[in-house]
């Protein structure tokens, strides 16, 4: 097999930021993200908020997750950084991670035309996270992607299937949540809850991708595929 080096490129491409800080700023945005999902319990809130119910917290401090929409802005910079200029995957982060924006955004919006009771601004509001959450993931899918196809180690190859697995996993079990949220069915609590937990499941998963790429040592020794402007500084 064909075996590719390492490609010299002087000037005309401005270096992405060393390994090193990429992990930092990727390890940063790991916390909020993560701990996000859970604290506060947003999705506890809004299952109190539409029975009508009172909760622990006041629901402005936890509707929308909007500490989990810190750490993935966090993430996706790093990310942006950490494939800049590298092919179909830094297009693909790009495209995702302003998804991923877009959607937080309209989550919040939505969020405040949310009455007692089960309606369509609820269900809309579960839909937007619910697809901010699955293009965040996905923006992180598309790094380890890049990461597993330049290094040599199976660990963030199946790393990245895993991730793609539990995104679109997860994804499902939103959608059937809204889906019994429009239609009154009773079981769109558990269901929220089970979304909620696959998408920590995945965004973990994602974190260890992270401490792959921090411990490998194979990156920039040479290419599996050929190099279309790659470089590793």
């Amino acid at each position: 097999m064909e075996e590719f080096k390492k490609k010299v490129i002087s000037g005309s491409i401005n270096p992405r930021w060393p390994k090193p800080r990429v992990v930092k700023w990727l390890e940063l945005g790991a916390i909020p993200a993560i701990v996000g999902m859970w604290i506060p319990d947003w999705a506890g809130q809004y299952i109190h908020k539409i029975s009508g119910t009172d909760y622990l917290f006041p629901p402005s401090l936890a509707f929308p997750p909007l500490v989990v929409y810190i750490g993935a802005i966090i993430l996706w910079k790093a990310c942006l950084e950490g494939v800049k200029d590298m092919g179909w995957h830094y297009n693909g982060v790009k495209i995702s991670g302003t998804l991923a924006v877009l959607f937080a955004g309209l989550s919040v919006i939505a969020h405040f035309f949310i009455q007692p009771g089960l309606n369509v601004a609820f269900a809309v509001t579960i839909l937007c996270i619910g697809l901010a959450a699955f293009f965040a993931t996905g923006f992180f899918w598309f790094t380890i992607a890049k990461v597993a196809e330049i290094s040599t180690e199976t660990r963030t190859e199946v790393t990245k299937y895993v991730v793609l697995i539990l995104n679109i996993s997860a994804l499902a079990l939103g959608a059937a949540t809204v889906l019994s949220i429009l239609t009154g069915s009773g079981i769109w609590p558990m269901l929220l809850r089970l979304t909620v937990a696959t998408f920590t499941v995945a965004f973990l998963f994602c974190r260890y991708a992270v401490y792959c790429y921090k411990t490998q040592k194979s990156i920039g020794a040479a290419f599996v595929k050929p190099p279309e402007e790659q470089f590793w500084v």
